[in-house]
């Protein structure tokens, strides 16, 4: 099945693990099982699979 090899191979959603954008409360998730029924929300949003470091460093390449 597509979402179990998604993820399977990708880092951010193999490690299970979510975060809001907005308070900062991360959650752990089972990627298959989100990618198939829908994906956790907070704060009225989608959360993400980007830690708030990978985040940051992600901030900071975008302003260099």
């Amino acid at each position: 099945m597509l979402h179990e090899k998604l993820a399977a191979e990708i880092p951010q959603l193999k490690r299970g693990m979510v975060w809001c954008r907005i308070c900062g409360q991360s959650q752990r998730v089972n990627a298959t099982e989100a990618l198939a029924c829908g994906w956790p929300k907070c704060c009225g949003y989608t959360m993400t699979i980007d830690s708030p470091e990978e985040r940051a460093a992600l901030q900071g390449e975008s302003h260099e």
